[in-house]
């Protein structure tokens, strides 16, 4: 009888210290291949074991993406170096951002090995933001500063490569809200 207690405070402790999050199971990540910064292919599958954070940019926009670029950068600094955390930037100009421009842009930009930055083909791309993370990308040129149309939110995937959260990447509180829903997620 002793051990049956014993097994069931021991399995209560166990279940609360890995609760299931609120947030909801949105879609999957594609396991589409890019291109690393290194030149290096990478499958998104990759990620699954790691809470990912993913943005939208590319290396010669001065509009929203340089704020993005800050906010991840600051993002890293809030998430604990040994957490299961990845952080994920790929390009909307794969035209301009080949591997060697990624790797330039990242020497300016990453102060975190956890963070790579990936680019693909044309066609690629645009499927993967619009089918694969449901965020707007292309259409008519918006401004000098920000020439392609693409989103400013973060997607949050848990370890299973499911998308569970977005949040607006140039938000005021967006290091603070995006760290939060990764704590949410490592907690799973």
């Amino acid at each position: 009888m002793r051990r049956l207690a014993l097994a069931l405070v021991v399995a209560s402790l166990a279940a609360a210290c890995h609760r299931q999050s609120d947030l909801p199971h949105l879609f999957p990540v594609p396991a589409e291949t890019l291109t690393r910064e290194t030149g290096k292919p990478m499958s998104l599958a990759e990620n699954k074991g790691y809470v990912t954070v993913y943005d939208f940019i590319f290396t010669n926009c001065a509009g929203t993406c340089p704020v993005m670029s800050a906010t991840m950068r600051n993002l890293t600094k809030k998430i604990d170096k040994d957490a299961k955390v990845r952080f994920v930037s790929i390009s909307v100009d794969p035209a301009r951002d080949t591997p060697q421009q990624l790797r330039d842009y990242a020497m300016h930009v990453r102060n975190d090995d956890r963070w790579i930055f990936l680019t693909g083909q044309p066609g690629q791309i645009t499927r993967l933001s619009v089918e694969g993370f449901k965020l707007a990308i292309g259409g008519t040129p918006q401004t000098a500063l920000e020439p392609l149309l693409h989103s400013n939110k973060f997607a949050i995937a848990d370890k299973d490569g499911m998308i569970r959260s977005y949040a607006g990447g140039t938000d005021p509180d967006a290091v603070d809200r995006v760290a939060e829903t990764v704590g949410e997620l490592l907690r799973e």
